[in-house]
């Protein structure tokens, strides 16, 4: 896409080559996705020659519209072109639970149509757990805007173990692709296929409503426990089951060694890590109240019993 545009014959012949993402966004470990991955960039240019001089990355608030307008009009007047615009509809790394609205989404889309600028969303973390729907355009309040140009998927849809993910595009996007641009060890086969095939079978309207309301348990009971515990949790966020609480960073460590992520582990909840310093809860689909209680009483034994950071690490 990016050379159709800037080629000599292109209609944004010669211009220099931008890409725009989302403040704190993530993306994935190899170099694409890297590249347009907000969150993990400091290290990147700290520690991998590759990222050199490299200075490409725009990004915008989430749900910010002037910036968003701005990065745009920004662009088009220092005469640069955006290949393409990433972001996730909830985050799943850099700010767990936080979802994009559909005002900045509509707009996006509207921005990267009008510049030739492919969208991308990636739904590798929100997937099915969102809101039991894949799509962000199935989404409440989305179902009538205009879908991006690709889709990724993965976690969800491979039942959380199959290696298998998912690039779903448009029939204009799928005009630019070229044969030999692409390659995959592991590719498409059958049976990832019925992996797929079983989980979204297994999505029953009963299975989908109990995302929403076991996901707004959860955010409900975690600021119950936020008013609790007087400032041992700094906020709670949370959109279907992709829900996080985040940590006094002066007092807990969310992950490693002597953390409240480990300290949950090792007590027989699974949990992972995310945002600054956030607990991130990624729970089953078929979680029931009595799980969610459960949940909420390991967070509670972690702050109150779990392992707190030396006063002289505090300070």
């Amino acid at each position: 896409n990016a050379k159709l545009h800037t080629d000599p014959d292109g209609p944004h012949a010669g211009k220099p080559i931008r890409c725009l993402g989302l403040a704190g966004a993530f993306h994935g470990r190899t170099d694409r996705p890297g590249r347009f991955s907000d969150s993990t960039r400091k290290t990147y240019l700290e520690h991998l020659a590759s990222f050199r001089d490299q200075d490409t990355l725009l990004t915008v608030e989430p749900n910010n519209l002037e910036q968003l307008q701005a990065v745009f009009d920004q662009a088009n007047e220092d005469g640069v072109f955006i290949e393409a615009m990433f972001l996730e509809p909830v985050m799943g790394e850099g700010n767990p639970g936080m979802a994009v609205t559909p005002e900045f989404y509509a707009l996006a889309r509207k921005l990267t149509r009008d510049m030739g600028t492919l969208l991308l969303v990636d739904s590798i973390q929100a997937g099915l757990r969102a809101h039991g729907v894949l799509s962000i355009v199935d989404y409440p309040g989305f179902q009538k805007l205009d879908a991006p140009d690709m889709e990724t998927y993965s976690k969800a849809i491979n039942a959380g173990q199959y290696p298998l993910s998912v690039l779903a595009v448009t029939a204009d996007a799928a005009e630019i692709y070229r044969k030999g641009t692409y390659g995959n060890t592991m590719t498409t086969n059958p049976r990832a296929m019925d992996v797929a095939v079983a989980v979204l079978e297994s999505l029953t309207p009963e299975l989908r409503q109990n995302v929403a309301d076991r996901g707004a348990e959860m955010v409900t009971k975690l600021k119950a426990l936020q008013d609790e515990l007087g400032g041992a949790i700094t906020q709670v966020q949370g959109t279907g089951l992709l829900v996080s609480a985040e940590l006094d960073p002066a007092v807990y460590k969310s992950y490693g060694a002597d953390s409240a992520e480990e300290y949950m582990r090792l007590h027989g909840v699974n949990v992972v890590h995310g945002g600054a310093n956030a607990l991130r809860y990624t729970p089953g689909f078929g979680l029931s109240s009595e799980e969610v209680d459960l949940m909420i009483d390991a967070t509670r034994q972690a702050l109150v019993h779990g392992p707190v950071k030396a006063a002289s690490e505090a300070a």
